[in-house]
């Protein structure tokens, strides 16, 4: 399965604030917020501050499925797709990923989004009470609501997420690369599903080269 940075190369991201980050509750403290863990990883640009990366594209991790796309209150635009395909390769029950803070948002809920898509751009969360620009990216081993926030529930936290940097370096796999569990030829004289998995290679811009585990009928 394909996976890239949500920022989509990772040479350009950098982090300013980790999962389960020691310094972070003591932050919420001194921003004047209740003090809470850190369930993901804030995400800005290299060589940036302030709000320089306002703006910038934000793409899925995985291919997956849109299952929320909506502004809230603080969090600001948020999108969460679940990776069902990633999580059997993996052989995990659940995984998901979160976008949080986006400026606006560029995909629908009950879409089908490839990794590498856009699914929004860094933003600022609440506009009532901003922050600096970042990503805040969660990578869910549990369902959860979309802008639930554990506290200082260290615990839930360690039962229910995954720290995003380890995940993405053992992971990544940044070639145009697709894994589907099947795919549907049409040819002149009717239509044909394979029976198992395929891989698309789309990697050459002038061929797309398509991986079968049967051969053609």
């Amino acid at each position: 399965m394909r996976v890239v940075h949500p920022l989509r190369y990772p040479e350009v991201a950098r982090v300013d604030a980790g999962f389960l980050d020691p310094n972070y509750p003591a932050w919420r403290r001194k921003a004047g917020l209740a003090p809470a863990e850190h369930p993901g990883v804030d995400f800005n640009l290299v060589g940036t501050s302030g709000d320089g990366d306002y703006g910038y594209p934000v793409v899925a991790m995985a291919s997956g499925r849109v299952v929320h796309a909506r502004s809230h209150r603080v969090w600001g635009n948020i999108v969460l797709v679940e990776h069902d395909e990633l999580a059997r390769a993996l052989g995990m029950k659940y995984l998901a990923s979160q976008y949080a803070h986006l400026a606006f948002i560029s995909v629908r809920e009950g879409e089908v989004v490839l990794a590498g898509e856009p699914v929004g751009s860094i933003g600022k969360g609440d506009p009532r009470n901003p922050f600096f620009a970042h990503l805040h990216f969660e990578l869910r081993q549990a369902p959860l609501p979309a802008d639930y926030w554990p506290g200082m529930d260290r615990q839930s936290i360690l039962a229910s997420y995954l720290d995003p940097v380890p995940f993405l370096k053992a992971h990544l796999a940044p070639e145009l690369r697709f894994t589907y569990p099947a795919a549907r030829f049409y040819f002149p004289g009717g239509v044909w599903t394979t029976k198992g998995e395929v891989v698309v290679n789309l990697t050459r811009p002038d061929l797309a080269q398509i991986g079968l585990n049967e051969p053609l009928p």
